[in-house]
């Protein structure tokens, strides 16, 4: 048992170091893209949702998965199953080893993802990569773990969820270093944030975020493991 731990931990760093050392992102724009997202289709009991994920080989060195599941989840969202869709595409775009605690929450309120890879599927889905906005790494370790607390507890406790996730956010951008003139606006509102937390917040899914917190609190990367110690201080 303790051989299989300490592979299982291996597993999940392995990915997240993969991640970042392929990762090159450009200066981040916020504008609205004119794409298209016609991705339901309704199978029975259960609902089909495509969810954006990395290339296996490494190519998807711009972030384009995550920053599809983002604008997607801020502009075109339909739903709340989609919502949480999207929210899931964006963790296991950071961290693949969220996935199947991701697929498994989604299962469970009758979501089945259907994958797409990015960018190597961009043409046969209809993405043009040029109409996706740009979104540097910072951002996406800021919403990242915005997404997280999403997971746990969306107003903290304090009066209002703009406070208190306006709070968390610029905690965040400290961590990470954020440049003052980028702009990044709160992605969803309180009842949205409650449909993630409510939804896709499963104790499965909590425990395997809160095992690579855990064992990412001394990463080697300072952005990773001030994201991840800051995030354990929030949850706690």
């Amino acid at each position: 048992m303790k051989n299989s731990t300490n592979q299982s931990k291996a597993t999940v760093a392995d990915e997240t170091n993969a991640w970042i050392q392929n990762l090159s992102i450009g200066p981040s724009t916020l504008k609205q893209p004119k794409l298209q997202f016609d991705e339901i289709n309704v199978m029975g009991n259960m609902t089909d949702i495509v969810f954006y994920v990395p290339d296996v080989n490494g190519d998807d060195n711009t972030g384009m998965a995550f920053r599809m599941a983002y604008y997607a989840a801020k502009y075109y969202c339909k739903d709340n199953k989609e919502l949480c869709v999207y929210v899931g595409s964006m963790l296991c775009s950071v961290v693949p080893g969220f996935r199947n605690s991701v697929e498994k929450s989604l299962n469970e309120i009758c979501v089945k993802p259907r994958f797409v890879s990015l960018p190597s599927q961009a043409n046969e889905t209809n993405i043009a990569i040029s109409n996706v906005p740009q979104l540097g790494w910072p951002s996406i370790l800021v919403v990242f773990g915005y997404c997280i607390i999403l997971l746990f507890k969306p107003d903290g406790g304090y009066s209002t969820y703009d406070s208190y996730i306006s709070y968390c956010i610029d905690g965040l951008q400290a961590e990470v270093k954020w440049d003052p003139s980028n702009k990044l606006v709160i992605p969803f509102d309180a009842t949205q944030a409650k449909s993630v937390t409510t939804l896709l917040g499963s104790h499965d899914l909590r425990h395997t975020v809160m095992t690579f917190l855990i064992n990412n609190s001394s990463h080697p990367d300072s952005q990773i493991r001030n994201v991840c110690t800051h995030l354990l201080k929030r949850l706690s």
